[in-house]
Parts: structure tokens; sequence; C-alpha cells
């Protein structure tokens, strides 16, 4: 009995271990100078930015400035409106960028909107009419990317991008933050650091390894002839994330572009953070569960590393319900060891448990001492219990379907814009609005 009791609590403790130690060297690593590639004295390839976007006509007019201002001169601007009900499309127009009018009700999500942009590319042929509508259309981009209705950007995000993609010939992920509309709100303080964790420091630790990354949504470059035959039109609710393991597992894993920086903020309300965390929680999880065992038996057996890195990244859960494991795993193994003298699995959970905390503190110091105050770790405990109803759900009825979050109505001037949505469909598609160049 107490052997038995024995192996089963060496499994438990090294079960949770495994992706504390994984998250631990990522952060770690993150530290450490990021990547650094050729191709930065290259002239920009063209280029097409696609907005997809939902009833965003309060928020869209700070991300057109803010992409208009970093297009370079072969670049444009697509916004698809995607099954909107307000003047989300007017707007666009009024800010010279092509506007693709979306409506189909059924097919609902980001990738079909995303679908929509592409097929609009394809039909831009040089010389003739294209999605624009214009005559003598600038044709197929030497690389798309992708940037949410509800984001700014950095004047050299697009360029370096682009320039990234071109050169690698692989997709480019940029580092794409939220940040807490108000740091007195200590629950939007600690989620914007679970974010900056799992967006900036944990792919900088794998990039600077050359392992594939995941894709965040929201700042993502393709070349072209990569990302022209993906199939986006899905209704996946982590559709970005689906498309970075595709792309892996095709020999294509998308790389950090650690200079260019894409900013959303978290929403206020509390029902509205409720629902974009359980869509992107219930998401990412069942796509754990689904992928990462498939994705390391094949680079396992295919001799593929990367796949191997890519399936093992996956495989670490989100922040808040990995920190609640490892506190329960240290209870029940502290409370049962020390009852059968057993202190073995109790020590490497706590280790385990306090590398973490060490690596996530001084990813903290590194990236955002400056932004995100201390004293919002305080409000770790009540954060965590915040999310419990969130994996609750994930049990007795995950989220499986797109789902809006509502947004803060503000100014552009007043705050930064609100994260990131998905949105609808290729269906009924009609263009309309300028070329979009700068």
């Amino acid at each position: 009995m107490t052997l038995t009791l024995h192996i089963l609590l060496w499994v438990l403790a090294c079960v949770v271990a495994a992706p504390l130690l994984v998250l631990s060297i990522q952060c770690f690593l993150g530290l450490l100078p990021a990547s650094q590639r050729a191709g930065s004295n290259q002239s920009p390839p063209s280029l097409a930015v696609l907005v997809p976007a939902h009833n965003e006509q309060s928020i869209i007019i700070a991300t057109l400035d803010s992409l208009k201002r970093a297009l370079p001169d072969n670049g444009r601007i697509i916004v698809i409106a995607d099954n909107c009900t307000d003047n989300t499309a007017s707007v666009c127009k009024d800010h010279d960028v092509t506007v693709i009018e979306r409506h189909d009700t059924k097919n609902r999500g980001k990738g079909f909107a995303l679908a929509a942009g592409l097929a609009s590319l394809e039909s831009d042929q040089p010389g003739t009419p294209g999605a624009s509508g214009t005559p003598g259309a600038p044709g197929a981009p030497g690389v798309v990317i992708i940037v949410d209705a509800d984001c700014t950007i950095t004047p050299s995000t697009l360029t370096d991008l682009a320039q990234a993609a071109q050169h690698t010939r692989r997709p480019v992920q940029g580092v794409y933050l939220l940040h807490p509309p108000d740091t007195r709100d200590t629950k939007a303080v600690v989620s914007a650091f679970a974010f900056m964790i799992k967006n900036q420091a944990r792919p900088r630790g794998m990039d600077l390894l050359n392992f594939p990354i995941p894709l965040t949504g929201s700042g993502m470059a393709f070349p072209y002839e990569l990302i022209k035959n993906a199939n986006l039109a899905t209704g996946n609710i982590v559709e970005d994330l689906a498309l970075g393991l595709e792309l892996a597992e095709q020999g294509h894993g998308p790389i950090l572009c650690d200079a260019a920086r894409i900013t959303g903020a978290l929403p206020s309300a509390d029902d509205a953070a409720v629902t974009q965390r359980t869509r992107w929680e219930h998401g990412y999880l069942a796509t754990l569960i689904t992928r990462a065992p498939g994705l390391l038996l094949k680079g396992i057996i295919k001799l593929r590393p990367s796949l191997v890195a890519a399936a093992i990244d996956l495989a670490v859960p989100p922040l808040s319900l990995l920190v609640m494991a490892a506190i329960a795993t240290l209870g029940l193994t502290s409370v049962i060891g020390w009852w059968f003298n057993l202190p073995g699995p109790a020590l490497l959970s706590a280790a385990s448990l306090a590398l973490a905390a060490l690596a996530l503190i001084l990813a903290w110091a590194r990236f955002a001492r400056a932004s995100l105050p201390i004293s919002a770790a305080l409000a770790i405990p009540g954060y965590i219990l915040w999310k419990m109803p969130i994996y609750t759900k994930f049990l007795t009825g995950r989220e499986k379907t797109w789902v809006r979050t509502d947004r803060d109505i503000t100014t552009p001037e007043s705050t930064t814009p609100a994260p990131p949505t998905d949105m609808g469909s290729p269906g009924q598609v009609k263009s309309g609005g300028g070329a979009g160049h700068k």
C-alpha cells in the first residue's frame, strides 16, 4: 500500500513539476538578448494589412491611424467589416482604406473574416480590377500582416514584421501585449502580467532556441505564398494558435520579431473580462488536449525536435491553472508525505514551484516593472479564485463557439484600444473604400 501510494505521489509531483520546469526555462532564457536576424537592411516587400472588424466603430479609428503612420509606400490596409450592424465600414472608408463588407451570420469567427480578406488578395491581379474596385489593382502582396481592430502598433512594426517574413520565409509574430485600463485595477494588472509571460517572456526563450513560437492573434506576418492556401475559414475559437501549429507541422514554424510591438487594452467590465478569458482559455485547453499528444508523437517518430518543442510548449497550461495545480499538489504531497514519512514528492513540488516563482519575478523585473506595479501581487490569490469558475465550466460545458467580447466605449485619445476579438466569415462580400496606400 505504501509503495503504491509513494509511486502515485511521485507521478503527481512529476506531472505538475514538468510544466513548471518548462515555464521556468523559457522565462530564464527570455531574459537573454533577443535573437537577431539578418534582413533588416532590405527594402520592405509589398504588404497588405488585414484588419478583421466586427462592430468596432468606436475604436477602429485609433487602429487605422496607427497603421497608416507605420505603412510603407508599397503597403495597403484592408478592413474586413464582418457582420457589422454599426458604422464600422463607413468610418473606415472615410479613412481611405479598402473595406470589404461581409454578411454571413452562419459562419462566424475571425478565421472566416480573414479568409475573405485573403480571397480579395487572390483576385487582385496587376492591371485588372481588384478587391478595392479600382482599375489597375496592385496584385498579390509579398507579405500579409494581420492586426486586430482594437490594437495600436509602433511606427516601425509593419516594416520590421515584413522584413523578417521576407528574409526567413516563415511566419512572424510580433510582441502582442495587453495593458490594464487602470493600474489600480489589480485583477487586470495580474491578467496583463500573465499575458506578458505568455506572449513575451516565454516566446523569447523558445525563439532563442530556434523552436516554433505560438501565434497570438495580432501582429502576425506571413509570406503570401505561405498563407494564401491556409485553411482559415473555420470556427475555431483560437484560430491563431491552431494556424501556428499547422504551419509548424508543415515545416514553417513561426518566429518572434521582438522589435515589433502591438498593444491592446484589457476590458474593464468584469463580465466582458470573463467572456474573453473563457473563450481564450477553453480554446487553449481543448487544443492542448487534442493536439499536444499527436504533435509530440509525430516529432519523436519523424525525429523533428521542433515539433517536440512545440508540443511541450503547448502542454504548459494557462498560468493561473498551473499555479492552482502546483499549490494543490504541494499541499497534498506535503500532508500525505508527512503522514507516511514520504517527503520526496513534496520536496519536488516545493522546489519546482519555487523555481517557477523566481523565473516569474525575474520576468516581471525585466519586462513589466515600469508598467505593472508589484503591489498587484497581493491580488494574485483573488485572481486565481476569480478564474476557478472558468476552469470548472470547461469540465461542465466548455465554450466551443465564437462569442464577441463587449467593448468599453472610449475615445481613441483616452485609452489604449481594447483587447482582441473574433469576428465573422467569408459569405456575401462587397468591397469599397480607397486603396489604403500611405
